[in-house]
């Protein structure tokens, strides 16, 4: 695992403390909630499939996270080192 990795993962600074107080996300957390419930009264039986199935989608969630995380620091890096550069 490499630097970046581990600053992403909350080796080096504490990422997984960030709580986010946002109205836009607690809506739209709000919103999932509401359906997720609706979805398992609705269809109790689809409940182990419907877990699998978030499981899945965290793990995809999470690791496109990581990558854009990785991509973003090395896009801000390259930036720093075009300011470095002499003006011509």
């Amino acid at each position: 695992m490499n630097i970046i990795e581990e600053m992403y993962n909350g080796d080096l600074f504490p990422v997984g403390t960030y709580c986010n107080s946002n109205k836009e996300y607690k809506k739209a957390m709000d919103s999932l909630v509401a359906a997720e419930t609706e979805l398992l009264n609705t269809y109790p039986q689809i409940r182990e499939l419907f877990d699998k199935y978030q499981s899945a989608q965290i793990e995809l969630i999470s690791i496109n996270n990581r990558q854009e995380f990785v991509n973003g620091f090395r896009i801000g890096g390259q930036m720093v080192m075009e300011m470095l550069r002499p003006i011509e």
